[in-house]
């Protein structure tokens, strides 16, 4: 299936991730930032708006060249092996999603322009699995009120606004815009164990202006499924690239480490786990790359079926590669200063947000 992308464009925009990892992502200087108390992760913020990184999921009425979901996926897949500390997916894809969906046309153009241009980052908060996430919003004389929670938002803290998703009295989703510096908003912050951002907010009758409501009805539910839809379709193409990475890596250990006087890669039983690797490796490739051009397609039960099936199959691979990457390394592979345990450890929170984030299909 043709992207929407050249390929002279999908190249170019290919080559300038890649010098931006070479740049701004060696391993040792990511490792320092991570030690730091307070992590800056928006460090490089501002150099992936000026690559015009930020812009790729927006058309061209929204400053972007309208890239496919296939386009995004292999974009992301790119940015995968660095591991990169900054809210990429969540603000530019995800949250832009529903950024660029707003009712309002001169309110949504503003947005969309300070998010692409990098003055400010937006965060979905909620609108996922409902073991996650309990908010209701409430309609009040002079506006919204929201009463209730949302658990493990990432970087909810380092957010200048959210966009929040809750039920109101009917049960139906409706979007709310809030600016985090006013919000009053309990929020609790910490480390996943990727070493990225995440929060829990608490809205004790946190009061909302009318002009907060983003999106409500039909519309808002059509933004959240395609957020949900968007989601498993970056984050899949991330898991590929990370389990890519740590398969390089493992296999040039085997072949250089010695040991009985014979590199590893001479035993038959590491050989059999490796190719299990590699196997599950290609089989998650495969199905990611069908589900991103099926995102493109009119067909939602095809959609919604294979968002599902690529949920699991990726979500499935990760814990393997992740874990024989490890094993395979001994006792090194889970030290901070080895980029093996850092992927292990990414791939592990992208299996936790997949079966968050993934539709419900039965057959």
């Amino acid at each position: 299936m043709q992207t929407s992308l050249d390929p002279e464009s999908k190249s170019l925009i290919e080559q300038t991730l890649r010098r931006f990892l070479a740049d701004c992502y060696d391993p040792a200087a990511r490792l320092e930032r991570l030690a730091a108390d307070a992590v800056d992760y928006r460090e490089h913020w501002a150099t992936l708006a000026h690559l015009g990184v930020l812009a790729l999921a927006f058309d061209e009425d929204h400053g972007g060249p309208g890239a496919s979901p296939r386009d995004l996926a292999d974009a992301v897949r790119v940015l995968a092996p660095g591991l990169i500390l900054e809210p990429f997916v969540q603000t530019a894809i995800v949250a832009g999603r529903v950024l660029a969906a707003g009712a309002d046309a001169a309110t949504r153009a503003a947005c969309v322009e300070r998010l692409v241009e990098g003055s400010r980052v937006t965060v979905l908060a909620g609108g996922r699995d409902a073991r996650c996430d309990r908010l209701r919003c409430e309609r009040t004389a002079d506006g919204l009120r929201l009463i209730g929670s949302l658990r493990v938002v990432p970087y909810a803290a380092q957010a200048d606004e959210w966009l929040i998703v809750a039920d109101d009295a009917q049960g139906k989703p409706v979007i709310v815009r809030v600016d985090a510096a006013r919000s009053h908003a309990k929020l609790s912050g910490y480390r996943l164990m990727d070493g990225r951002p995440a929060a829990d907010l608490v809205f004790d009758d946190e009061h909302v202006e009318r002009g907060g409501l983003w999106l409500e009805g039909e519309a808002a539910q059509r933004a959240v499924d395609g957020a949900r839809l968007d989601a498993v379709n970056v984050l899949c193409a991330e898991a590929v690239g990370v389990m890519e990475s740590l398969i390089a890596v493992t296999g040039e250990y085997l072949r250089t480490r010695v040991q009985f006087g014979a590199p590893l890669a001479t035993y038959q039983a590491l050989q059999h786990r490796y190719v299990d690797m590699y196997m599950a490796y290609i089989e998650s490739s495969a199905i990611s790359r069908e589900y991103a051009d099926a995102l493109g397609a009119e067909d939602r039960e095809a959609r919604a079926r294979l968002a599902f099936s690529a949920a699991l199959v990726v979500a499935r691979a990760a814990r393997l590669v992740g874990h024989e990457a490890i094993q395979m390394h001994g006792g090194i592979g889970v030290t901070d200063e080895l980029m093996v345990s850092h992927g292990n450890a990414r791939l592990a929170v992208i299996t936790s947000m997949l079966r968050d984030w993934r539709p419900e299909w039965k057959s």
